[in-house]
């Protein structure tokens, strides 16, 4: 194997000296991604830093409470004076990711086919794009390769156990990951017995726990993340509302299932002003900025009406959202990250690279099904991980990116000789 170690230092040298000099040449601001989260991470990390309060700097000495963005990102941002670093932190972040990813895979397959899947992940132009964006998405994605790595290869528990209870501080979408292992710690953690494995759930729940009890001793109201509600009404019930309204009008199946981003902003804006606030003001429906947990039940509550009225179009847009979040090569991304102009042949490999994964992936999954293996640990891991991404109106391959890595393991394991049930892993 030492071959094959040779071969990947030297991919890890290029692409260093690659990433780094175009890290090197740019400034802060173009690190920042086009929908604009970066500011709002880059703000609380500012307020942490200054004024050692979680409070964007915007909404400071105005009796605000943030309950959107979770602690963990800008905590983390707060430890750099130049952003810059951060940046060059990802980098390196990526590189281990894909280490990991090789490490993972290579007792499934062939070391020159996993190789070769290795420089794939290492080059993925969406990947790579999102290491240069001041986004959650890279650090979340390092970290989920180590609890497959520790929970796959090394099966271990603590560490695995550990991290997962912090990544839904990190990105709350990993609210549902780190519930679902709880749930399912018979499977995860087969080998404990009861006391373990009580101390293991106690250990998965605490940090969300914590933050939990701070929001309720802020707004008086036991909420995890204010944008679960409000991705409900402005994504989900957005999506159903433009669906229902393309076929009530008869429009063509592609049509119905094209649903545009300015279709989806309407029926954002018509639901907000919908939405019973009772004597909450409606300027804060529709810009819910400096205390979002006003509105955010509200929200909820009216979007899972519209969802549980509407299932053939709850189902369409699941449907939609899986395809998008799976096989989208992310272009909108790359092409701003490295002015690129002309991609089409990028994206038709990076398309079919997605396609193949998945296709695999899907393999593994009936096989497992013949097996009468229904409760194989990777499948419903990788299920735990996609579910909060079926519920987007405006789905995208950077949302799925931290699916790649988890889709090539399931995927390459079609090819691992004498498949034994997913326990003994």
């Amino acid at each position: 194997m030492k071959t094959l170690k040779n071969l990947v230092a030297f991919a890890l040298i290029i692409f260093l000296m690659l990433i780094l000099s175009n890290t090197a040449a740019k400034q802060v601001d173009d690190f920042y991604d086009p929908s604009d989260d970066s500011k709002s991470y880059i703000s609380l990390a500012i307020s942490l830093q200054e004024n050692n309060t979680f409070v964007r700097q915007e909404f400071i000495n105005k009796e605000a409470v943030e309950t959107v963005r979770t602690p963990g990102y800008p905590l983390f941002l707060s430890l750099f004076s130049n952003l810059k670093n951060v940046i060059y932190i990802q980098n390196i972040l990526h590189m281990l990711s894909a280490i990991l990813l090789i490490l993972i895979i290579k007792k499934n397959i062939d070391y020159r086919f996993s190789y070769i899947i290795f420089l794939i992940y290492l080059f993925h132009p969406l990947l790579v794009s999102l290491t240069q964006l001041i986004l959650t998405e890279t650090i979340s994605i390092f970290l989920i390769n180590l609890v497959i790595y520790f929970l796959v290869v090394k099966n271990q528990t603590i560490i695995p156990i550990a991290l997962i209870s912090i990544l839904p501080l990190i990105r709350p979408a990993y609210l549902i990951l780190m519930i679902g292992v709880v749930l399912f710690n018979t499977i995860f953690f087969k080998n404990l017995n009861l006391k373990k494995r009580a101390l293991v759930i106690c250990i998965l729940i605490l940090p969300t726990t914590i933050w939990i009890n701070r929001n309720y001793q802020l707004t008086d109201e036991l909420i995890f993340s204010s944008i679960t509600g409000m991705n409900l009404l402005e994504e989900t019930a957005s999506g159903v509302k433009a669906i229902n309204e393309d076929i009530e009008n008869k429009e063509s199946l592609l049509k119905i299932f094209d649903i545009q981003y300015e279709e989806k902003r309407y029926w954002s804006q018509v639901l907000r002003n919908d939405v019973d606030l009772g004597s909450v003001s409606r300027v804060i429906s529709n810009a819910p900025g400096e205390n979002p947990h006003t509105v955010v039940s509200a929200y909820q509550n009216y979007a899972i009406e519209i969802i549980f009225k509407n299932p053939l179009e709850t189902f369409i847009l699941v449907s939609r959202a899986f395809l998008y979040n799976t096989l989208e090569p992310g272009d909108q991304l790359y092409s701003e990250v490295f002015d690129v102009t002309k991609y089409s042949f990028l994206n038709t490999s990076i398309f079919i690279f997605n396609f193949l994964n998945v296709a695999f992936a899907f393999m593994y999954f009936l096989k497992c099904i013949k097996r009468k293996d229904f409760f194989n640990k990777k499948i419903i891991f990788y299920i735990l991980l996609i579910s909060p991404l079926l519920l987007l109106a405006t789905p995208s391959g950077r949302f799925g990116a931290p699916l790649v890595a988890m889709t090539l393991l399931l995927s390459t394991s079609n090819f691992k000789k004498d498949i034994k049930p997913s326990y003994i892993y």
